[in-house]
Formats: structure tokens, sequence, C-alpha cells
């Protein structure tokens, strides 16, 4: 591994200036490559690197690469992992990793055939409440669990459709896949496999602009028998209101609330577990989380330094990362076998 860890960025739309912080932090930044080359120039002229138009172009010119950072349309992540890695580097790839588990597979197969890792991002596992929960839930210290409820309420205006991939089936995928990935994701990672899915979905505020739903109701009944229900939807009218996981137990309640799972709520009945809650909530409270930042809306909490430095101790230093490429493969799978019920109503 190169010293430092020499980076390419494919897509230079809204989450690549956090992706160049972050390289620029841990690595180097060498080369940005975008469709439209006004885009690509901006940004490559900003952090001083030349820019291209193609993947084709960066391989055949650019020497010195290890990662090369996907952050494209989400139909195209498939194509472009295997062609970044077919070109002799591991790649870091935005979520969602890709829009089927065939895509993954596919990836899977040229990983191991290049030899090269894939790496995805699940930015929302670090956020504290977040982390906190799923460390409780592994001490089963919550006693049984009766009932999850994921609330995901959105703002994501008509100007965020118009004239760009979001919102097409092929290339953005669903609402699922591109705002509230994370939360599936969040529910795999914590309460594990799916037993029996039922969904609902509509398009109320959207028609026109997007070809899937824009809120939705999924009940879904894990083999553990824990039930959970996710309501969401992209239709509040002026800024993202909630994001959240609660958890009903046999001790009472716990919450990763906020728009952003960013802040810690509880309710519980046992002394000792709410006085652990409180020292908790009070270390919580002296940190400042955000959300990413685009201008006309907003998106999941800030945490992709978190991600780099686990992709930078993987490549350097052989700690496993964060998260696996099985469990990217999960939550997709999730997300696919709850489209299966798409029926707009």
């Amino acid at each position: 591994m190169h010293n430092p860890i020499h980076f390419a960025l494919i897509g230079c739309g809204n989450i690549a200036a956090e992706h160049a912080t972050q390289i620029s932090r841990v690595g180097k930044l060498v080369a940005v490559v975008d469709i439209d080359l006004a885009k690509a120039k901006v940004l490559g002229d900003l952090y001083g690197v030349p820019f291209f138009e193609t993947a084709t172009a960066l391989y055949t010119t650019v020497q010195k690469l290890d990662v090369v950072v996907i952050a494209t349309p989400n139909g195209l992540h498939m194509a472009h992992a295997i062609e970044a890695m077919q070109a002799g580097y591991h790649v870091l790839v935005e979520k969602p990793i890709a829009l089927s588990v065939t895509d993954i597979h596919q990836m899977q197969a040229i990983s191991k055939q290049t030899n090269k890792q894939v790496f995805s991002v699940m930015q929302n596992r670090f956020n504290p409440p977040v982390k906190l929960i799923h460390q409780l839930l592994q001490q089963q210290a919550l006693g049984i669990i009766k009932h999850v409820q994921v609330n995901c309420f959105w703002h994501r205006p008509a100007a965020y459709y118009i004239n760009s991939w979001h919102g097409t089936m092929e290339l953005d995928g669903g609402t699922l896949f591109t705002q509230f990935s994370h939360f599936v994701d969040l529910l795999c990672w914590l309460f594990g496999e799916v037993e029996t899915i039922d969904a609902q979905f509509k398009n109320t505020n959207h028609q026109g602009l997007i070809e899937f739903e824009d809120e939705g109701k999924v009940d879904i009944k894990f083999r553990s028998g824990i039930s959970a229900t996710m309501d969401y939807s992209v239709n509040e009218p002026i800024a993202n209101r909630e994001g959240s996981l609660t958890i009903f137990s046999s001790k009472g309640m716990i919450k990763a609330g906020g728009a952003y799972l960013n802040t810690l709520e509880f309710d519980v009945d046992d002394a000792a577990l709410a006085a652990e809650l409180k020292k908790q909530l009070n270390a919580i409270n002296k940190e400042q989380y955000t959300p990413n930042n685009y201008g006309h809306y907003k998106g999941s909490m800030r945490n992709h330094h978190l991600v780099y430095d686990s992709l930078q101790n993987s490549l350097m230093y052989q700690i496993p990362y964060y998260t696996t490429i099985e469990e990217a493969k999960n939550t997709i799978d999730l997300i696919n076998l709850i489209y299966q019920a798409r029926k707009l109503n």
C-alpha cells in the first residue's frame, strides 16, 4: 500500500465534496471524474488534480492509484466498481452498494478474481445512539423486544428530481435505496433475518416526477419473532422532520431519534439500565452532530470521517472494515423483498 493512500473519485455530485474532504485527510486525492466535465473541473481545480470525463481516461492516465471512490448514480455502481477492480484498484462504493443482489454477486466474483476489495458506506452505524442500541441488544440488556418502529419523514422538493437521475427506476431504484437504505441496513444489523414482509406504497406529491413511491409503510416479522413497522416519506413540506428507530421492550422504550438518528430518548423501569442510559445521554449531548448539507436539502448524519478511518485502518493495518459486503447484500436483499410488493395505491 502506497503511503499515503492514493484515491480517485468518480462522480462529482452532492456527496463528492464530503468524500474529497475525507480523502485529503487520510490520504491523497489524485484525480476526479464526471460525465459532466464542468462539474469535474470545479472539483479538480479546487484540489489541484486532473479531471476526466470517463473512468477509462482516468485508468489510462493516472499512474499512482490505490482506491477508486464511486459516488455515481445508484444504478451505475456495479459497472463502475467492476471496471475499477479490473483496472487494479480497491473500491469504496457509496450507498446503496448496488440495486440488486445479482449485481453484488458479480462485484464479489470480480473482487475475488482481481484480489481487490469492495468497501461500502453505511455511516449511520457510527451514530452514537445507534451504536449504543446495538451494544445493548448484543448484551440482551433491553429484555424481551416487543416491537420496533422506524419513522423516516424527510423533505425532497420537486427541484431535487427535475433534470436529475433521482426518481428514475433505472438509476435511482426507489426511495428505500436512495434516502432510507441506512434505516433498512440498521434493521438487518440489529435484528437479523426476516421471515415475512407486508408493504404498501403511494406516490402522493411527486406524480410525473418520479417512477416510484414517495411514501410507504412496511411491516416486517423477523425470524426471531420480533416485529417492526417502518413508515417513510419524502413529503415533509419544509425540512427533514424525523429519522428514528424506537424499540419497545419488556424494560420500556429506547429511541435513536431526531431527524438523523442523532438523539437518544428513553423511558425504562430498570434502575441500572436507566442510570447507564443517563450517562450515555450526557456524553451524546456534549457532541455536535450535523447532517450532510446539500443546499436545498439535507442528507444523513455526517460520519464519513469514521468510514475513511476504518478504510485506512483496513488497508494499512489489516484491521477488519466496520461492515462487510455480505451485510450490504442483506440490506439490498431486504429492500428488494420489500419492493416485490411494489404496488402504488
